[in-house]
């Protein structure tokens, strides 16, 4: 769902706003619920890296909210969506996790759906307002 669909394609320029090795980042996705749990999602295109900025501050933020709040879970996300395409998270590969201060790394393999991944962490840990609608 995209709530203000003529903002979405304009563009934020954050020229002159770096200093050094310093830059803005973004955050492709965030889920916060009852101030519980985070789920936090970054997605590339297939054979992108996070640069190592974008994956310390998910990191440290997941890191932040398991100390006080709840579980945390960073999911990055891959697609092979053309440029011109909508990128549908929920279609999108899961291919790392980070979640208790770990990685959890898959092969292509093991790879499955965003959708297979958020319904696997609202079955582990009964996150009632995340479950599919029967």
């Amino acid at each position: 769902m995209i709530k203000y669909k003529d903002r979405f394609t304009q563009k934020l320029d954050f020229t002159g706003f770096s200093r050094g090795k310093i830059h803005p980042t973004d955050i492709d996705g965030i889920i916060e619920i009852d101030n519980k749990y985070l789920i936090i999602f970054e997605v590339k295109k297939k054979g992108m890296d996070v640069p190592t900025g974008q994956r310390l501050l998910l990191q440290r933020l997941a890191d932040c909210w398991e100390k006080t709040n709840g579980p945390a879970f960073v999911i990055y996300c891959e697609h092979e969506t053309k440029t011109e395409e909508i990128v549908y998270l929920l279609n999108t590969q899961r291919v790392k996790v980070y979640h208790n201060r770990k990685y959890y790394t898959y092969e292509e393999k093991d790879y499955v759906a965003v959708s297979e991944s958020i319904q696997r962490i609202v079955e582990q840990h009964n996150i009632t307002k995340l479950k599919e609608e029967q």
